[in-house]
């Protein structure tokens, strides 16, 4: 029997606070890491690494693109002055009607926009336009 209960990448609410009437439907993730470097101690024959300080990677939001329904997010972007918006990212229940799922969620609470992608065209094409926007941040929780 599992000790834990995985949920699937669907299971989630993905959310901009300067566009309250949107849902997304893919969130890049966190990617927190750290630098390294090298160095050799001079005496051994090994090289030898530090870790040094972490960098949150950009994160990407995106949706299903509609033409009408997603307008205000292009007119956003064209007067947009780099203010800060919230991301929130909350687990949430299978099925048709979902709900949060427990109490956490992925918050980034300082976030700027960095780049509005949209209006990809292809005419021999059947894949799904998308609206995409990233995002730089500094920090996030997860409670």
């Amino acid at each position: 029997m599992l000790k834990y209960k995985p949920i699937t990448q669907a299971q989630y609410w993905i959310q901009c606070s300067g566009f309250t009437n949107h849902y997304f439907t893919t969130f890049s993730g966190i990617r927190d890491t750290s630098g390294t470097t090298q160095y050799a101690d001079g005496t051994r024959g090994r090289i030898f690494q530090l870790k040094g300080p972490r960098t949150l990677a950009e994160v990407t939001i995106s949706t299903p693109f509609d033409p009408e329904k997603h307008a205000d997010i292009v007119d956003f972007w064209k007067t947009y002055d780099c203010s800060f918006v919230t991301l929130t990212v909350t687990p949430v229940t299978c099925g048709e009607d979902p709900s949060p799922l427990g109490n956490r969620t992925i918050t980034v609470p300082d976030a700027q926009i960095t780049s509005l992608n949209f209006g990809q065209a292809d005419r021999a094409s059947t894949n799904v336009s998308t609206l995409e926007l990233t995002f730089v941040m500094d920090t996030f929780t997860y409670n």
